[in-house]
């Protein structure tokens, strides 16, 4: 009596079970192994040089160094071959 009544389903143009369940499982978004095992994953933070303002300046401002020499540093005084001799 069981075969009777699925045939007539079939007749009247109903899904197989297993087609019913297996539409079920992909409209439910788990797809036909189930849901993932594995949670999804967090996207990663990009930090940019534009992602955030830059500093304050500082209170002290900073003292300009000294520039190198206007001459060349001279020869030294003594040689070291005068002494030798």
């Amino acid at each position: 009596m069981q075969a009777h009544r699925t045939t007539e389903r079939h007749r009247i143009g109903r899904m197989p079970a297993w087609a019913e369940r297996q539409l079920r499982a992909l409209a439910a978004g788990s797809g036909p192994k189930g849901p993932p095992s594995a949670p999804p994953t967090i996207p990663p933070i990009i930090i940019t040089p534009f992602s955030y303002q830059t500093p304050a300046p500082a209170i002290d401002p900073r003292i300009t160094p000294p520039g190198p020499p206007l001459e060349p540093p001279g020869r030294p005084g003594m040689r070291l071959c005068a002494l030798a001799a």
